[in-house]
């Protein structure tokens, strides 16, 4: 009994010199009570520290893993691009990719590590992950559950680097791609020489004239056209669905998809129904004023022969040319 109470004794003269390290005076005692509270202080800081020592080492760890991935990525990439003696120009383009996608997505894979999970498991974590995501997209409010678990359990996750084409006029569209943050450029020739651009943004989609192929009776195999090229002004985070995924969607859930409201969403949306709408009102606009300063020519001297008139003339041409143009609709 006598060791152990020198022990406990040598023990608050232990706590003493710790408490006056840090500026506190601690006066020794031999209440039992405030002994055991002391050591039990003591155990506990040390422990805390011990658990803060590992998870530091721990997050240490994975910071140099996932570098040490990427080193390895990278390597292996630039060995295949000498090996197959690609010019310095798309070497510059694939380090510049391989960068925004490693910064976007952090090194982590998420859909190739729950690819082989049970279904019902894999949903569950796909719809964790992407509901939010799916709620920002305005052409997806107002959808129940059941649609929206389907579309998160189809979705893949896709990442543009800025300067690049996502989809160029003329190409087969095979996804309908929904822009989740950074900027996209859409171009659409009208006339030779005339060329209508519009921004896209978060919320935005591209692709819409597969909306319209899924729905339209009666089916067709080919895939339909795009309308316009969409290249990246910044880098840009997304995620879209597939033809064959979007189709199972729209033939399975019709009832949601064929119906007013979703038409009107999809329209003010579209980059293709929003150009087409905003070079009509140039056009309108145009014709307006050319009609405003023929009537105060009139007024002031008789009009010229083929003067204003033949503006005005060219003024419906390229309207008529462009009405043409108007997008299809998925309801018409």
């Amino acid at each position: 009994m006598y060791f152990f109470m020198l022990h406990i004794h040598k023990l608050v003269q232990f706590l003493e010199l710790l408490g006056s390290t840090f500026g506190n005076d601690l006066a020794p005692t031999s209440n039992g009570i405030e002994v055991i509270f002391s050591i039990i202080n003591v155990l506990s800081g040390l422990m805390l520290f011990t658990l803060l020592i590992g998870n530091i080492q721990v997050f240490l760890h994975a910071v140099l893993a996932r570098k040490r991935k990427m080193q390895l990525r990278f390597r292996d990439m630039e060995w295949w691009m000498r090996r197959r003696q690609l010019p310095s120009r798309l070497r510059q383009r694939v380090r510049k990719y391989e960068r925004e996608r490693w910064a976007a997505v952090t090194g982590d894979e998420e859909m190739e590590m729950i690819k082989d999970l049970p279904e019902g498991l894999r949903r569950d974590i796909k719809r964790y992950l992407c509901l939010e995501l799916v709620k920002q997209v305005p052409l997806f409010h107002g959808m129940d559950d059941l649609i929206l678990d389907n579309i998160c359990d189809r979705l893949r996750p896709l990442v543009f680097s800025s300067g690049e084409k996502v989809i160029r006029e003329g190409d087969p569209v095979q996804r309908m791609v929904f822009i989740l943050q950074g900027k996209l450029r859409s171009t659409q020739p009208l006339t030779k020489g005339v060329v209508a651009t519009c921004m896209l943004g978060a919320g935005n989609f591209l692709g819409d004239e597969l909306l319209s192929w899924c729905l339209r009776r009666p089916f067709v195999d080919r895939l339909p056209a795009s309308s316009a090229t969409f290249e990246c002004v910044e880098a840009a985070q997304a995620f879209c669905l597939d033809a064959p995924d979007l189709r199972f969607i729209t033939e399975h859930f019709r009832y949601k998809f064929a119906n007013e409201k979703l038409r009107r969403t999809a329209r003010y949306y579209s980059s293709n129904w929003r150009t087409w709408a905003a070079v009509n009102i140039q056009l309108a606009w145009r014709r307006y004023r050319a009609r405003a300063s023929t009537d105060l020519a009139a007024m002031a001297a008789p009009p010229l022969a083929g003067g204003p008139d033949d503006g005005d003339r060219r003024l419906r041409h390229y309207a008529a040319m462009f009405m043409s143009l108007r997008p299809h609709d998925h309801l018409e």
